[in-house]
């Protein structure tokens, strides 16, 4: 089985789970977002991509369609880094939940080609 994109959260010991694919070439967790709902360490969704065969306790993102409309709902007034100004880490841009899906779901494929 390929690598899937995934949202997940860590282990209830607040540990990365062992479901997540940790290479340089894949994405980590990122794009968090709180759940007040659930305790530490918990509390946290994010996004990653799955080892290949990997069974755990994650959702997945079947499409790329799903995570633009993932990000999209959930990044409301998100912020990121200006690439315009490298040197100001206060330098900031609105969020584009598109280009973080073509990042995310560009690594997704070159990991599974």
């Amino acid at each position: 089985m390929a690598r899937q994109m995934m949202k997940y959260r860590l282990t209830a010991q607040g540990t990365i789970p062992d479901f997540l694919y940790l290479g340089e070439d894949g994405v980590g967790g990122v794009y968090g977002v709180a759940d007040p709902a659930t305790p530490w360490p918990r509390d946290l969704v994010q996004v990653g991509i799955t080892n290949n065969d990997a069974t755990g306790d994650f959702e997945v993102i079947p499409t790329k369609a799903d995570l633009l409309a993932y990000l999209t709902s959930v990044s409301g007034s998100w912020t990121q880094r200006d690439p315009a100004n490298p040197g100001d880490p206060n330098a900031t841009i609105p969020f584009d939940p598109s280009a973080a899906t073509d990042w995310a779901w560009g690594r997704l494929d070159a990991l599974n080609a």
